[in-house]
C-alpha cells in the first residue's frame, strides 16, 4: 500500500484519492496495480513521464469525480471501457486529441437504438473487421485550432509508427458530432469545427440530437436547455436547429 500511495502521489492524484486508499476495494488497489504496471510499459518505449500523466489524465479524472460526488474510491461498470483501454496500453493522449489503436470494430460504430448508424456492405467490405486503424477521440474542451490539430495528427503518426512496429495503420477514423455534415454547414466555414472535420471523408452518419446536447450543453434535457443563457454561436445555433443534428462516422489517411 505504501509504494502504491508514493506512487500516486509521484503522479500528482489528488490528495484526497491518496489518503482513501486504506479504505478502497480490491478492485480499486488492482487499477492502480495496473496503472504501475503501464508506467512500466512506458518507461520501456522511453515514453516520458508528462506523456504517460497526460495519457491517463481521463482516470485521473474519473476518481476524481466519482470520489467527490460519492466519498469513495470507485469507478462504474460504464467507465471500465475506456480505462481498460488506456490501463491496456491503447489510448494515448497526443497534444490535444485522444487516439486509440482501433482494429475496425462494426459492432462499435454501428451500436443500436437511437445512437444506431448501419453500415452498407460496400462500407464493411472496405473498412473490414480488424482493418488497422486509428481511432480520433474528441474531448470536452478539446482545443481544436487548426495548428493544434495538425501537431497532434503529425505526433500521433510518428508515435504510432515507432512504438506499434509490428502493425501497418492504414488511417485515422472517428465517430463524432463535431464531423456531422448538417451540423457543419450550420458553422462558419473558418470555424474550428469545420476545419477540423474537413480533416475527414464521411463514410456513415445518423441523425440523433444525444451527443450534440451532451458536449455543448452538458444534457439533453430540452426544457433545460431552453432556460440556459446561450452565450457562444455553438451554443446558439444548435439549440435552434435541432434536425441539423447528428454523428459521422469519419476516415483520413494514415499519413
Amino acid at each position: 500500500m505504501i509504494e502504491v500511495k508514493k506512487f500516486l502521489i509521484k503522479m500528482k492524484f489528488d490528495r484526497t484519492i491518496v489518503d482513501a486508499l486504506d479504505e478502497a476495494d480490491p478492485i480499486v488497489l488492482d487499477i492502480f496495480k495496473r496503472l504501475q504496471l503501464l508506467y512500466d510499459q512506458y518507461q520501456k518505449h522511453h515514453l516520458s513521464q508528462a506523456f504517460f500523466m497526460a495519457s491517463i489524465d481521463d482516470i485521473k479524472r474519473r476518481f476524481n469525480n466519482n470520489y467527490h460526488k460519492h466519498q469513495k474510491l470507485i469507478l462504474f461498470e460504464r467507465e471500465m471501457k475506456w480505462v481498460n483501454m488506456i490501463l491496456d496500453f491503447k489510448i494515448f493522449k497526443i497534444g490535444s486529441l485522444r487516439f486509440q489503436v482501433f482494429p475496425m470494430d462494426h459492432k462499435e460504430i454501428e451500436r443500436a437504438g437511437n445512437d444506431a448508424m448501419p453500415l452498407s456492405d460496400t462500407i464493411k467490405k472496405t473498412f473490414y473487421e480488424g482493418r488497422p486503424l486509428i481511432n480520433v477521440h474528441i474531448e470536452k474542451d478539446t482545443d481544436l485550432s487548426e495548428e493544434a490539430v495538425r501537431v497532434s495528427f503529425h505526433q500521433a503518426t510518428k508515435f504510432f509508427k515507432s512504438v506499434f512496429k509490428q502493425y501497418q495503420f492504414e488511417g485515422f477514423v472517428t465517430r463524432t458530432w463535431l464531423i456531422y455534415p448538417g451540423i457543419v454547414k450550420l458553422l462558419d466555414k473558418n470555424s474550428n469545427i469545420s476545419k477540423f472535420a474537413q480533416q475527414f471523408e464521411i463514410i456513415a452518419s445518423n441523425q440523433a440530437t444525444y451527443q450534440a446536447l451532451q458536449r455543448v450543453y452538458g444534457t439533453e434535457d430540452l426544457q433545460s436547455i431552453e432556460s440556459m443563457e446561450k452565450k457562444t454561436s455553438l451554443e446558439k445555433v444548435i439549440f435552434k436547429n435541432l434536425d441539423k443534428c447528428g454523428v459521422g462516422f469519419g476516415y483520413r489517411p494514415f499519413t
